[in-house]
């Protein structure tokens, strides 16, 4: 087992931003790879939780997985070095983005996803199911791509940050700049967004005032979070899986 414990002064060292308004109690590492965690308490309700970050391949520690609402902090760090063994075991902590078939031995290579690019989008055009294999941060990456192929600037937020934009998106001309805040929300099929995530967004939208906000979905929307949004009328968009796939036609 080679993850270890480090002092705070060397957590921050790797440039890890961090992970919220409550108190870190304990850090740790890999020696093995760059994967970092740390053990949180929650001084209002007195439980704990842990946090696992992992390199990306822009050299950015971000979210990996984690843990809340644990009894003890001996509970968070058992369950960060379990998951931490898990990762070191596993040898890597890219997420295994589809199976292509080989016609002999079907299943047996795994291509594994690093960025998104032309190939990636064309695949998901013949097999829109595959989206629900994507991370939250791989679809995210994957809007803010086709945003981008639409003719949009685009900006990703940071990973470990949420609030009602996961993607900035402009559109400049000499005449004006188009503002758009989109929300991505990578949810199970029969996972609907509620009207819950809907206010949070309007209340982002009316507080940070962009031209349009959008909530993209691999699921669909209540009927509640619909009629929510048609309040909002042209300044929020939902759109769902059925969307998606007419976006991924172009390729």
């Amino acid at each position: 087992m080679s993850i270890i414990e480090i002092s705070r002064d060397e957590f921050d060292d790797l440039g890890i931003e961090r992970m919220g308004f409550f108190p870190e109690r304990g850090w740790f590492k890999s020696t093995e790879l760059d994967l970092a965690g740390t053990v949180i308490r929650d001084p209002f309700d007195k439980d704990w939780s842990y946090v696992l970050v992992a390199k990306d391949e822009d050299e950015v520690y971000r979210y990996l997985e984690g843990e809340v609402s644990l009894p003890t902090q001996h509970d968070a760090e058992s369950k960060l070095y379990a998951s931490a063994l898990r990762i070191e075991i596993a040898g890597v902590f890219q997420e295994k983005f589809y199976t292509e078939p080989d016609s002999e031995d079907e299943g047996s290579y795994a291509l594994i996803v690093t960025s998104i690019d032309e190939e990636v989008k064309k695949y998901l055009k013949k097999h829109p199911q595959k989206l629900y294999e994507l991370s939250p941060r791989k679809f995210e990456e994957l809007v803010a791509s086709i945003l981008q192929d639409l003719g949009f600037e685009v900006e990703l937020t940071q990973a470990t940050r949420d609030g009602g934009r996961d993607i900035i998106a402009h559109v400049r001309n000499a005449v004006s700049s188009y503002l758009t805040y989109i929300e991505c929300k990578r949810y199970a099929a029969d996972n609907k967004v509620g009207v819950g995530i809907v206010r949070e967004i309007i209340g982002v939208h009316h507080i940070r005032k962009p031209t349009k906000s959008i909530i993209v979905t691999t699921s669909f929307f209540s009927k509640d979070a619909i009629k929510e949004a048609e309040k909002m009328e042209s300044q929020l968009d939902l759109k769902d899986f059925t969307d998606i796939k007419v976006w991924l036609q172009r390729y």
